[in-house]
């Protein structure tokens, strides 16, 4: 895990991160996103297999009602009716089919729009988090410079003293 592998910085209760590790999650998590959209393919040609296996039987349906029809020529007023039936299974499967694929579209179009806008926020909060530790990190030196500079001062006064008292007659 990222943030908990980062080095913890001493009384900021902040870490520092790999910015190449977190760089390399959100790549992962970007390259997950064409296979999403792969599933979501796969689900629609499925789904389109399905229909067209319906449209197949349907067909032999068709098939079959003409040849029973031709069979009793005598009864013209049924075949018509059988026509007009498959006719209208036709369109109303067609009417089907073309809601369910335009459906399937746009849910597609949502999940891929949704995910890369999750996407997007992820890095811009990993963007806001990265900054954020470099400023802290930055602070945190700045405030252990500072403070052995105060302790080297101290230490410089120390040797100066020493040296003039060594240095005055009589020592």
């Amino acid at each position: 895990m990222i943030v908990v592998d980062g080095v913890k910085i001493p009384l900021l209760r902040q870490a520092i991160i790999d910015e190449e590790q977190l760089l390399a999650q959100l790549i992962v998590v970007e390259r997950s996103i064409p296979e999403t959209i792969r599933s979501a393919e796969q689900i629609l040609q499925t789904k389109e297999d399905i229909i067209n296996r319906a449209n197949q039987i349907a067909e032999e349906l068709i098939q079959a009602a003409e040849q029973r029809a031709a069979k009793i020529a005598d009864e013209l007023t049924i075949i018509q009716q059988a026509e007009m039936e498959a006719q209208h299974l036709r369109k109303q499967v067609q009417g089907e089919v073309d809601s369910i694929r335009q459906r399937n579209l746009s849910d597609v179009e949502r999940a891929r729009r949704q995910t890369q806008q999750e996407l997007d926020q992820m890095r811009q909060a990993a963007q806001r988090d990265c900054e954020q530790i470099q400023r802290d990190a930055d602070h945190y030196a700045e405030q252990v410079l500072r403070e052995l500079e105060e302790r080297l001062g101290h230490m410089i006064q120390v040797v100066h003293n020493g040296r003039s008292h060594l240095q005055k007659p009589g020592s």
